[in-house]
């Protein structure tokens, strides 16, 4: 009796080393390995009416920085914009939430690494729901002016090549209510192919009912964070219809970046590696299809 308790603790000591190494290992890997893992992402997509002048134009999409939130420090977010600048993108969209929390500390490394974002037609911006949790609006709108980049507070900032339009709208946050869709629609030229930046993927099902945008593009969900084969993946509000990836809603296609930062408990990522979205704009005169 005694000898089968013994073997019986024995197995139980064993089962529960090996049980702790692998929770650490996994700890490990999923805060220190894969969100340092970045996952550079093609997507061809082709939009009906867009004008042959803005074949193969390139959008790199940031979504979800998270300053200062896992490892998000500045040396990484350096990093992403070192990364973005290498995919030798026409236009750098930044789909929002840039923080968790602390606007004012995390001013100084946005500012900086915002300023090293290199496109011929600049960098635009929209901000997400942790943008507006508190009043973080001066220091980040403040960041944006001084790294020069173009602040889409329901607005439209547009892109002109030989007389055809390319017309990049942004709406403000819509988790808090404030975005205005119908003034940002006001101010769109007559003519053109319209994007439209939303930070809550959900938006889409409003946007496409307007009939007005070839594409959505969008983060707020990470893509789940943490995936496990077989489970439903866990997001935040307005992004439990649309999670991750290429979709197409009515007329209007979506694209729901996984972000590039890490925010709640755990801050880890585990099957679901940080993403920058490289977007190709195709024109049905050329021929090529979406991927």
């Amino acid at each position: 009796m005694i000898k089968r308790l013994r073997r019986v603790l024995h197995k139980s000591i064993k089962f529960l080393l090996v049980a702790i190494a692998i929770l650490f290992a996994t700890s490990v890997y999923a805060r220190g390995v894969e969100p340092r893992w970045f996952d550079i992402k093609t997507i061809d997509i082709t939009i009906a009416g867009l004008n042959p002048v803005f074949e193969g134009y390139k959008i790199v999409q940031l979504s979800d920085i998270h300053a200062r939130s896992g490892i998000m420090d500045r040396q990484q977010l350096e990093n992403v914009a070192n990364i973005t600048n290498q995919q030798h993108p026409d236009l750098i969209a930044l789909t929002g939430d840039y923080i968790t929390d602390g606007a004012e500390k995390a001013e100084s490394m946005l500012t900086n690494a915002f300023s090293q974002l290199k496109a011929p037609d600049g960098v635009v911006s929209i901000m997400g729901n942790h943008d507006r949790e508190e009043d973080y609006n001066i220091p980040l709108e403040r960041a944006f002016t001084n790294a020069h980049v173009n602040f889409l507070n329901n607005a439209v900032y547009s892109i002109d090549r030989d007389g055809n339009k390319l017309n990049i709208a942004g709406v403000d946050d819509i988790y808090y209510e404030r975005a205005n869709l119908p003034l940002t629609i006001s101010q769109l030229p007559e003519t053109g192919t319209n994007i439209l930046l939303a930070h809550e993927p959900d938006f889409v099902d409003t946007a496409a009912a307007t009939n007005l945008f070839g594409l959505q593009l969008s983060g707020h969900s990470h893509g789940g964070q943490i995936v496990i084969p077989f489970l439903p993946r866990v997001t935040a509000l307005l992004a439990k219809k649309y999670i991750s990836g290429h979709y197409t809603v009515g007329g209007t296609q979506l694209y729901v970046s996984s972000g590039v930062g890490t925010t709640g408990l755990p801050q880890a990522r585990i099957n679901c590696r940080p993403e920058i979205a490289v977007i190709v704009l195709h024109s049905y005169l050329t021929g090529r299809g979406n991927s």
